[in-house]
């Protein structure tokens, strides 16, 4: 059974329907008559459940579009999680900037060398969830978690890194080292951080476009035409 291709139909009939149904109500369309395989009919009775007829026939593309979606399509896909791990990265090292200088700085000073110079090389970092997974993965085989089983918490962790020089005998030494600074970001950091990057993974990835938006315009498409159906047949004065 090709499912992908199922899927890719029900996702086809759902936007355009749904695109369709969204044109209608923005531009007012007239619906008392329609074209069926050529033929022009003239709707005479039941006028005022048009709308619900149109949400209701939406509603059912909606869930054979959902019916039909791949097996955890909905959760990020590598390159949606490879967006997720910088954008934490990145807001990491922008937080933790003054904590990740001062360790270097403590670092530098253990040396005991206080008539060397040191300066700030880099700061980085990356998200330890997918490493510690794969690492369990190799222990446990199949009975190990999917990344998108794990807990916020376990999911987020970073571990933040900076990169600094210092001067031995007067000389610079030329290879900068590290010091590590573990940072487990709270939900008011990552879940901005989630939104930011599901709004740019909408640009530059086919995740949301592929699986997330059909569905969103479906729900919004057929909620317009039930709030239609209620205007025009209890919010309408005549």
């Amino acid at each position: 059974m090709d499912d992908e291709g199922d899927f890719k139909k029900a996702r086809g009939f759902l936007l355009t329907y749904s695109s369709l149904l969204l044109a209608m109500w923005f531009f007012k369309a007239e619906l008392t008559k329609f074209n069926l395989m050529g033929v022009s009919l003239t709707l005479e009775h039941h006028k005022e459940s048009i709308w619900l007829v149109l949400a209701l026939l939406n509603a059912y593309f909606w869930f054979r579009c959902w019916q039909r979606m791949p097996h955890n399509a909905l959760y990020f896909d590598e390159r949606m999680h490879d967006l997720y791990d910088r954008a934490l990265v990145w807001f990491g090292c922008k937080w933790k900037r003054r904590e990740l200088r001062r360790l270097a700085q403590q670092q530098f000073a253990a040396r005991n060398t206080p008539s060397e110079q040191m300066q700030i090389a880099w700061y980085s970092g990356h998200a330890t969830a997918r490493e510690s997974l794969a690492e369990e993965q190799q222990y446990n085989g199949a009975g190990a978690a999917e990344l998108h089983q794990v807990n916020r918490a376990f999911r987020t962790k970073l571990l933040l890194q900076v990169g600094y020089s210092f001067t031995e005998n007067g000389k610079w030494i030329p290879f900068p080292i590290s010091a590590s600074l573990p940072y487990q970001p709270s939900a008011v950091i990552t879940w901005p951080v989630k939104a930011f990057v599901i709004f740019k993974g909408a640009f530059v990835t086919p995740w949301f476009t592929d699986h997330v938006a059909p569905l969103l315009l479906g729900g919004i498409s057929t909620s317009v035409a039930l709030w239609k159906w209620v205007e025009v047949n209890f919010l309408t004065v005549v």
